[in-house]
């Protein structure tokens, strides 16, 4: 079946996150590393469920970082309509192994989404590298049989650079940064520091004062991880195939415009949706809730 034109809209206020914007997403990573605070609960396993409410259930995949917490608000946005649950990478849980590759990925995350959902129709969502991550299991459920009814790629590239770990390549302040602005918090640019230092300023930041040594720290070690092992398994990476199913291509201001080369992988019909808000502003208020609706509007 040949691909439906394309419809596209507009929405999002522009640009930033806002002072409060990432609440939801600061209270999932809270919960997430423990960061010691009244009321927080620790995940508990790879598969994370946002507690929401709805008559399909949908599948949020992991950006290069590894974990889920930048979809809380979207969760929070889809209640009532779709139930979310986020898978969180290989590694992030002491004694797992980082993932070695995109196969290897992409197999881990087809057998959680099976068990955690037998029969499909499946629907899958992927922020930034999650979206790589999301086109390919959809690829591989439908190899295996399977029924994928949506995929969402939101700010996904299409392909991305090459890299090679180095031992002298320290990534450190980039993940660092990565984690502040998905919070919604601004990325301080620090003098050349080493990995150890990096990580426990930014855990000091996230617990809001001096962080002892201990869980916390451990757990953004083990993250720091999980991010070098997905940066190298993501990269160089050239979208192939097709898909019978449809897609929801949402682009964020001031990014590559990726969706022209999507469009043509999707046999299930593709809407777009263009926003005024950027790369970590597209999952925070207020422009959260233009790419939920644009969920909303082509699940089925």
């Amino acid at each position: 079946m040949a691909t439906a034109a394309p419809a596209r809209c507009r929405g999002g206020p522009a640009g930033g996150t806002g002072s409060m914007g990432g609440e939801a997403q600061r209270a999932a990573l809270t919960a997430r590393l423990g960061v010691p605070r009244e009321g927080a609960v620790r995940a508990g396993g790879p598969v994370v469920s946002f507690g929401t409410t709805g008559r399909v259930s949908a599948f949020a995949l992991p950006a290069v970082g590894g974990t889920v917490h930048e979809y809380a608000a979207l969760a929070r946005s889809l209640d009532g309509t779709c139930r979310l649950h986020g898978i969180e990478a290989d590694g992030l849980y002491a004694g797992a192994t980082p993932p070695g590759s995109l196969d290897a990925m992409v197999a881990r995350t087809v057998e959680l989404v099976r068990r955690s959902q037998p029969d499909g129709p499946y629907r899958l969502i992927g922020w930034a590298g999650g979206g790589i991550v999301a086109y390919e299991t959809a690829r591989r459920l439908e190899a295996e049989g399977g029924t994928v009814a949506l995929v969402a790629l939101i700010d996904s590239p299409y392909r991305t650079d090459r890299w090679r770990p180095d031992p002298a390549d320290d990534l450190a302040a980039l993940f660092a940064g990565e984690v502040l602005r998905g919070l919604g918090r601004p990325a301080r640019v620090l003098p050349r520091l080493s990995a150890a230092q990096h990580l426990a300023l930014l855990a000091d930041h996230l617990a809001d004062r001096p962080a002892p040594p201990g869980t916390l720290l451990s757990d953004l070690e083990r993250w720091y991880a999980v991010f070098v092992a997905r940066t190298a398994a993501l990269s160089g990476y050239r979208a192939a195939g097709h898909l019978a199913a449809a897609a929801l291509l949402v682009s964020a201001h001031g990014s590559q415009d990726w969706a022209p080369y999507w469009r043509g992988r999707f046999h299930g019909g593709v809407r777009e949706l263009s926003t005024t808000a950027g790369h970590y502003g597209i999952l925070h208020p207020p422009a959260v809730a233009s790419t939920a609706a644009a969920i909303r509007a082509v699940l089925s």
